[in-house]
């Protein structure tokens, strides 16, 4: 049961690496869109937000694995 639930552990990692490299391509895009006149500030202030949120789950979830004895990285 334990090995379960870091295997389940390591895949939301993988999920939420994933997804913080989309956001930061996302916010890239909006970034450039801002500069020319095309993209709201809202939006992209929305995208750092989201961007934050999964940085602190992506450490939470390493701190979890570090504890358990199991390698995040």
């Amino acid at each position: 049961m334990e090995k379960l639930k870091s295997t389940i552990l390591q895949k939301r990692l993988e999920v939420v690496k994933k997804r913080k490299g989309l956001l930061a391509l996302e916010e890239a895009r909006l970034v450039r869109m801002a500069r020319q006149k095309k993209a709201s500030a809202y939006k992209l202030a929305k995208v750092k937000k989201e961007k934050v949120a999964t940085a602190i789950e992506e450490a939470k979830l390493i701190r979890v694995l570090k504890q358990k004895g199991y390698s995040a990285v």
